[in-house]
């Protein structure tokens, strides 16, 4: 449902000629509020939901955000850099010190969502991240079931060992399942090419 809806939503606010930061955030705000009403005839106890990371190109900006633990990083040079926050517990309670990064790892609230599409209780919206891509960027949109199983090490060689971005999607998917991920493995790569 929700890979249905965000692209509708959002290429509707687009055409309205909207800037894509607002954009971002009230298409994930709207495609929150279908998955809510469509989990409403849903059997009681039961509940929908699930997680999102979005990307989209405007003018010189790329502009991403994430509800739950997918997750977007921008590779640059040697450089990698999360961009979205992990709406668990455990991530909640390092960022106010309650855990060390080392605690959240093992935690039982590594994989409890506080915010995700589906949530009724989400009070605040999507933070969009905007960045301006350099050649050579790549930008990797993926869920928890392949960035549990991938380091930052993997990322960065990855991107120097892989010229073709579908390449290297399939290696990291191979890698994930290869090292016990359970869960959904998926990913896309965009690279800003050389020009």
């Amino acid at each position: 449902m929700a890979a249905e809806l965000i692209p509708r939503i959002l290429q509707s606010h687009l055409e309205k000629h909207e800037d894509a930061e607002h954009a971002v955030r009230d298409t994930l705000d709207e495609a929150n509020q279908e998955i809510i009403r469509a989990g409403q005839t849903q059997a009681a106890g039961r509940r929908m939901g699930t997680t999102a990371v979005v990307a989209v190109q405007q003018n010189d900006k790329v502009y991403v955000a994430g509800l739950g633990d997918s997750r977007a990083y921008l590779i640059r040079g040697g450089r990698v850099e999360q961009l979205t926050a992990d709406h668990t517990v455990a991530e909640a309670l390092v960022r106010n010190g309650a855990l060390t990064r080392e605690q959240a790892a093992d935690s039982p609230w590594g994989h409890v969502l506080y915010k995700f599409l589906g949530c009724v209780e989400m009070n605040d919206g999507a933070e969009v991240r905007p960045f301006a891509p350099q050649a050579g960027d790549r930008l990797l949109l993926a869920s928890d079931g392949l960035t549990n199983h991938v380091t930052h090490d993997d990322l960065r060689a990855g991107a120097h060992q892989f010229s073709h971005p579908q390449e290297w999607v399939d290696r990291l998917v191979e890698m994930a399942l290869e090292r016990g991920s359970k869960d959904n493995v998926t990913c896309v790569i965009v690279a800003f090419d050389r020009e």
